[in-house]
């Protein structure tokens, strides 16, 4: 089973998300109309603070019996901020959301559940943890140049929501797309 764990966005970030990707489409179709992006739907959208991969159903019920103490990071508010791409050079391949507040909680998180995650021989991300939401990701850049069009798409300030929990996800891909089912919720630490 593939299994990924997350924050799953509040209400409003969702919100403010979908009105960011909408507008992000409508700037590709308008630069590249001939660029295919596969678009995360509203629903799907969430900041992954670890992705495991396929794992034996053994190891997904350890991975839920680790995360199940609360965390030690309080709820937080969470906004989403400018657009960007991986990689920052060359051709984009994903298209994503900054996180604006909420940044320094997320990698508290992510560096909780990093230890946690040792206990079970799960080595640490050799990578930098990059907090974002993903929004798309290209399939054909068919005259998609640059990123200019990036600095078009503007996010409600506003629009934050608090983080009280972080998801264990299943993800199953379909062809409509992958479809998450929650395996274990785990509440951050009230105090």
């Amino acid at each position: 089973m593939r299994v990924f764990i997350a924050v799953a966005l509040p209400a409003r970030v969702i919100a403010a998300a979908a009105s960011a990707s909408r507008q992000l489409r409508d700037e590709i179709a308008t630069q590249a109309p001939r660029a295919r992006l596969a678009w995360v739907t509203p629903d799907r959208m969430h900041v992954t603070l670890r992705f495991l991969g396929d794992v034996e159903t053994g190891v997904a019920a350890a991975v839920a019996g680790i995360l199940a103490p609360p965390l030690n990071t309080p709820p937080f508010t969470l906004t989403v901020g400018s657009p960007g791409v991986f990689p920052a050079r060359g051709a984009p391949r994903t298209c994503w959301l900054s996180i604006a507040t909420g940044l320094d909680s997320l990698r508290a998180l992510e560096a909780e559940i990093a230890v946690r995650l040792e206990e079970l021989a799960m080595p640490r991300e050799p990578r930098p943890f990059t907090p974002h939401v993903t929004v798309a990701r290209v399939r054909d850049l068919a005259g998609l140049r640059g990123t200019s069009w990036l600095q078009r798409v503007s996010v409600p300030a506003d629009a934050g929501g608090e983080v009280d929990a972080i998801t264990l996800f299943e993800s199953r891909l379909s062809p409509k797309g992958p479809v998450y089912t929650e395996l274990q919720r785990t509440p951050l630490s009230r105090g």
